[in-house]
């Protein structure tokens, strides 16, 4: 496991399961399963609401926080 990871794993960690809310903020959220988000706050344009994202992709960006309507996430925790 490289340093970088070990830092950012102890520092911010990580949220499992199909919904989360952080007051930091999640600067990632990697799908476990086929993924539909029934809701999804944040700083993007466009709607992620209703559409299937694929299991092992992973979305970037800031997103306040997120209900999983279907499937399964890891949400990353900004720090």
């Amino acid at each position: 496991m490289s340093r970088a990871l070990d830092k950012f794993q102890g520092q911010y960690g990580f949220s499992v399961g199909t919904q989360g809310t952080a007051t930091a903020g999640y600067w990632a959220i990697q799908m476990l399963a086929d993924t539909t988000f029934s809701t999804i706050s944040g700083k993007f344009d466009g709607t992620l609401t209703g559409v299937t994202i694929g299991s092992g992709n992973i979305i970037y960006g800031e997103f306040d926080s997120y209900t999983a309507g279907t499937g399964k996430v890891i949400g990353y925790i900004a720090g």
